[in-house]
């Protein structure tokens, strides 16, 4: 973790409320004691990164996700989320960036596919994790669900706030013992996502 992540995180946890910030120390003191030596490093490093592009008032559930929010006139938005059940992977919740990942060589071509799954007409299709490959780096790649109000109706309440009204969102899940250049590839799609409200917003003050 570079030091102005470092200084970026504990920016970060002193700008939470009381519990949030209790949640979240607890949090990495459990993960920092864990068997993977590299994830308390990786988790610090997608949050510090989720917190730059969405610098509004962070909330946690419990202590193992932990929701970005970016201004939205007198509201907020959700457009991130960070989640850690301490179960050997870390899931990251983003904006449906893919088109875009692949446009800019982030990610390659599906190396799955869900078109042999037979779903009944009132049935409700199933999310279904897709491996990417990450462009340069071989043997690389990331697993990705792709979320809307169709396949997931119920969605739980770390990411429910990104769906609906047309809305559709990713979730990215990584090893706790990946390499850097699956943490790379999150935040770069994490960083196609905060170009698109931050060229909303100079648009609005233009």
């Amino acid at each position: 973790m570079s030091r102005s992540d470092a200084k970026e995180l504990e920016a970060f946890l002193a700008a939470l409320a009381a519990k949030d910030r209790l949640n979240v120390e607890r949090h990495l003191t459990a993960i920092d004691e864990g068997p993977s030596p590299s994830h308390g490093k990786l988790w610090r490093q997608i949050a510090a990164a989720l917190r730059r592009l969405a610098p509004h008032a962070a909330q946690t559930i419990g202590q193992h996700v932990i929701q970005f929010f970016i201004a939205d006139g007198k509201y907020r938005k959700q457009v991130f989320a960070l989640e850690d059940q301490r179960d050997g992977v870390i899931q990251v919740y983003l904006p449906d960036v893919l088109t875009a990942a692949a446009k800019e060589k982030i990610l390659g071509k599906a190396m799955d596919s869900d078109d042999d799954l037979s779903v009944g007409e009132d049935e409700i299709a199933p999310t279904v994790p897709v491996r990417y490959p990450i462009i340069g780096k071989k043997n690389e790649s990331l697993q990705i669900d792709a979320l809307d109000a169709s396949n997931t109706p119920e969605p739980p309440n770390q990411f429910k706030n990104m769906l609906g009204w047309g809305r559709k969102a990713l979730r990215v899940t990584i090893p706790t013992t990946a390499a850097g250049a699956q943490a790379a590839a999150v935040i770069a799609m994490a960083q196609i996502a905060g170009r698109a409200w931050e060229k909303a917003a100079a648009t609005e003050k233009a």
